[in-house]
């Protein structure tokens, strides 16, 4: 090799790492460090390959380096058959320029949506990740079939642990998220992000909490496309922002199986929204299945108290061809507030809840449904409110 490995915390080892992904090799491993590795610069990984770390090797992302830790190396034209397997990811935030979407740059004092602009990128129609400017994520998968991400632990990243576009046919498993720093402050930090254009996807025994959405379905957000056939099975956190969001202004998101949700949060458990309210296209969501959901309200942070949403969040102006949900518990002792809110001018053809038991020791009222839009058909069978009402609000639903 050109490039010596260090792995003694203070040499930068990217040029040997990525020296050996260059090579072409199936299967990059790395041995345990004496210390830990340093990048300075992002890891590019290529078609057929796996880079391998030892589950507690840790990864640190040089001071002053202002980039991803990894991406595939071929956004335009795609890659295949990509697998980062093990390692503990520290993008090191403290040491990085601030949140780009709240801050500008410290240097150039430009703001994300200048460079935005300097780049001509147009989010609408790209169906890649913007590149040429720094965007905060830690890790970035762009037109990749067949993606592997698994054993890996994402610490402090900037923004994203993992922001994912256009992707198809991957897996997400034994994902924990160590996040307890802001960047400055605690927002935007999702763990796994997945943005338009994505489908077939798995995501199993995801931990950790997040100063954001723990799992994100944004068909709308930083690049546009429609987003099915997902199933998560397995979200475990305390103290989390929120453990699943769904954001559709327009373009569809379907076919989603979400089950195993277990812990706290502070905004919301689960939200189908549309968000971006000054679009005229409507939020389009069908084919939600939800079930086995073990959730509460707790304490928000100081950058973001929270408990202004119900628990699970059905936001206005969208429409929703199906969703159901099965064995759904709350024992609340922190925020009475609704278990399910359907928030004005939304339209859903049938929701059905199979099996659910909530209990109120935080005083106040606590409906188990409050409905402001239409629910064409509703369907509650073994719904036990703990005494509560079962359905509030101004909205309309055919019960059956």
């Amino acid at each position: 090799m050109k490039y010596k490995l260090y792995g003694n915390g203070a040499d930068d080892d990217f040029p040997a790492i990525q020296e050996m992904l260059d090579s072409g090799i199936c299967r990059v491993t790395l041995p345990p460090p004496e210390k830990h590795y340093v990048i300075g610069n992002t890891l590019k990984i290529h078609s057929d390959q796996e880079l391998r770390l030892p589950a507690f090797a840790r990864v640190v992302l040089k001071a002053g380096a202002n980039c991803a830790m990894l991406e595939n190396a071929d956004f335009d034209n795609g890659n295949k058959n990509v697998c980062v397997n093990g390692g503990i990811w520290d993008m090191n935030h403290n040491a990085q320029n601030p949140n780009p979407y709240h801050f500008p740059d410290p240097v150039t004092g430009r703001k994300f949506e200048d460079e935005i602009k300097r780049l001509r990128f147009d989010k609408t129609t790209s169906k890649t990740l913007v590149r040429g400017c720094y965007t905060g994520m830690c890790f970035r998968f762009c037109t990749v079939k067949n993606l592997v991400f698994k054993n890996v632990t994402v610490v402090n990243p900037v923004v994203y642990g993992v922001q994912c576009a256009y992707t198809e046919d991957f897996t997400f498993e034994n994902i924990v998220f160590e996040y307890n720093e802001g960047s400055p402050k605690l927002w935007n930090m999702d763990g796994i992000h997945i943005e338009g254009g994505c489908r077939n996807g798995v995501f199993r025994n995801l931990k950790g909490a997040c100063h954001d959405d723990l799992l994100a379905f944004t068909a709308d957000d930083s690049l546009y496309g429609p987003i099915s056939d997902m199933e998560a099975d397995g979200i475990f956190a305390e103290g989390c922002h929120s453990a699943v969001r769904m954001l559709s202004a327009g373009t569809p998101v379907k076919n989603i199986h979400i089950r195993d949700i277990y812990g706290s949060f502070y905004v919301y458990c689960i939200c189908m929204t549309k968000y971006y309210e000054d679009r005229p296209a409507r939020g389009s969501f069908d084919n939600i299945v939800i079930e086995n959901v073990y959730a509460r309200f707790c304490d928000g942070t100081k950058d973001v108290p929270g408990h202004w949403a119900p628990l699970i969040q059905i936001g206005k102006n969208v429409d929703i061809g199906s969703i159901a949900f099965r064995d759904i518990h709350r024992d609340e002792d922190n925020f009475a507030i609704e278990t399910i809110g359907v928030e004005e001018n939304t339209v859903i053809g049938k929701m059905t809840v199979y099996s659910a038991v909530q209990r109120n020791a935080a005083g106040g009222e606590m409906p188990f449904i409050k409905n402001e839009g239409k629910i064409c058909t509703l369907v509650l069978d073994g719904v036990d409110t703990g005494g509560e009402k079962a359905i509030v609000g101004s909205g309309t639903a055919g019960r059956r």
